[in-house]
């Protein structure tokens, strides 16, 4: 009692009082258990209970967790890559047309194997009875132009007639001989008739000309016809190639002799009659080539004819006679040779 009063004299402080911990009711946790259970190192640290003043004691005690840490997970690195460079585009070209003539080949090959070798081989039947035998024709052979001229002719027309008569021919042929050309020039007048040249056989029966019953078979079947252009006119020539010149030659001699001038007259183109009196043909040299003559009463104009290599020559004037010659032995004379020769064979003439 006297220590109570002395207390309330002189008040000191009182000591605070270590809270008695309060065990909950009923079950008992392992949480609860855990401030008596030493834990050990590895687990983590156990919660802390906070104490309160006794005068605090009205409620139950607050359990306060601390934050759990939780360390960062390591995550191993994933290796990077190269990044590949773009294809150039010529090789997607070349590839996909390497491709494309690959799967051709194939193809091909393919199609090959199944459709032609494995195709069965047919034998042609086995003929029992031999086919007649028929005449076989011979082929026909196209041979080379015959080169009638060196240098010659400075002019080439073609005329087509329109029929296989005399009467066609000569208007065609006068109506070309009426043209004016230059003077002593050669020009070739090639004869055709549907498109195809005529024959020697063909111009000589048009023209009318008769020769000898065994003349023609020695005779090629091409011939030049030419006018040569002189004061007085156009002059025909006709040139001939034989087959054999020594045939030839007999030919010529046996046919002078006989009907030579009025077979070849035709050549002349005036229509006329050769005179009946006529003197025998005559001969002079020209560059060493044998010439036979004959004047045949037409002014300006005489028939010649001479032998060269295998060529028959027929000229209506000695002019064109000594330009035909000339061209063919590819000698030239001059112009006093020629005055001197054509005053000869007017001496001849008379």
């Amino acid at each position: 009692m006297k220590g109570d009063l002395e207390d309330l004299k002189n008040p000191h402080p009182k000591k605070e009082k270590e809270p008695i911990p309060t065990v909950p009711a009923g079950p008992i946790s392992k949480e609860a258990m855990a401030p008596f259970v030493q834990a050990p190192a590895s687990l983590p640290p156990m919660p802390k209970v906070e104490s309160r003043p006794a005068s605090s004691l009205s409620g139950p005690p607050i359990l306060v967790v601390p934050p759990k840490i939780i360390p960062p997970k390591e995550i191993a690195e994933i290796p990077t890559k190269p990044l590949f460079k773009a294809t150039p585009v010529w090789i997607k070209i070349g590839s996909i047309g390497l491709g494309v003539l690959l799967i051709i080949l194939v193809g091909l090959y393919g199609y090959w194997k199944i459709f032609i070798q494995s195709r069965p081989i047919i034998k042609p039947p086995v003929a029992t009875t031999t086919p007649p035998i028929l005449p076989t024709t011979p082929t026909a052979t196209s041979t080379a132009p015959i080169k009638f001229f060196n240098k010659l002719p400075n002019k080439e027309i073609t005329i087509e007639i329109s029929s296989k008569t005399s009467a066609a021919m000569l208007n065609a042929l006068k109506s070309e001989a009426a043209m004016e050309e230059t003077r002593a020039s050669i020009k070739q007048i090639k004869i055709t008739y549907q498109g195809k040249p005529i024959t020697t056989e063909e111009f000589l029966n048009l023209m009318s000309i008769f020769a000898p019953q065994d003349f023609l078979p020695n005779y090629e079947s091409e011939f030049v016809l030419a006018f040569f252009n002189q004061k007085e006119g156009a002059r025909p020539i006709l040139i001939l190639k034989a087959k054999k010149r020594s045939e030839m030659e007999t030919q010529m001699k046996d046919w002078e002799s006989k009907t030579l001038a009025s077979d070849i007259f035709p050549l002349f183109l005036n229509g006329g009659q050769l005179p009946r009196a006529l003197s025998p043909f005559k001969s002079y040299l020209f560059i060493g080539q044998l010439v036979r003559f004959l004047n045949v009463k037409v002014p300006f104009a005489s028939l010649n004819y001479a032998i060269y290599n295998d060529f028959l020559v027929f000229t209506t004037s000695s002019a064109g006679m000594f330009v035909i010659l000339q061209d063919l032995t590819g000698q030239t004379v001059s112009q006093n040779y020629l005055e001197n020769l054509k005053a000869s064979i007017n001496e001849f003439v008379k």
